[in-house]
């Protein structure tokens, strides 16, 4: 699976960059591709528009906003918080995986510009305490 994802913490400093880390350890562990754009305090740079539309999916590990969401319009999608991909990268993507191949993942609105994702205000929740359920339960 070729995989996009996006990490920022609420400081932007250390987590941002562990999460991005993790997951990149994690999928090179579970035989999947990742790109993952770190939203730090020390700014960013967008990974490249052709690397988002070859990708399956989006992984969302953020605790604010992701940056230009519109650049992800139609990609299915799964928010987690940064903590939870620090706990266990692998069964984040192994959840994300599996959420994708059964239909289960969201896709990013476009018009969802100033939010983290489509929907995320409403059923970012229930998503993250499905996914902790499924890790923990």
């Amino acid at each position: 699976m070729r995989i996009v994802a996006v990490t920022s913490c609420i400081t932007g400093i250390a987590h941002t960059y562990m999460a991005a880390e993790a997951l990149e350890q994690a999928a090179k562990k579970l035989g999947h591709e990742i790109t993952v754009e770190t939203q730090g305090s020390a700014g960013s740079t967008a990974m490249p528009q052709a690397t988002i539309d070859a990708a399956d999916f989006c992984l969302f590990a953020n605790d604010l906003d992701v940056k230009d969401i519109a650049r992800f319009a139609g990609k299915p999608f799964l928010h987690v918080t940064v903590n939870s991909v620090l706990t266990d990268a692998s069964a984040v993507l192994a959840t994300c995986v599996s959420d994708f191949y059964a239909g289960n993942l969201k896709r990013v609105d476009a018009a969802a510009a100033g939010v983290a994702a489509a929907g995320t205000a409403s059923d970012s929740g229930e998503k993250k305490r499905g996914f902790f359920s499924r890790l923990f339960g």
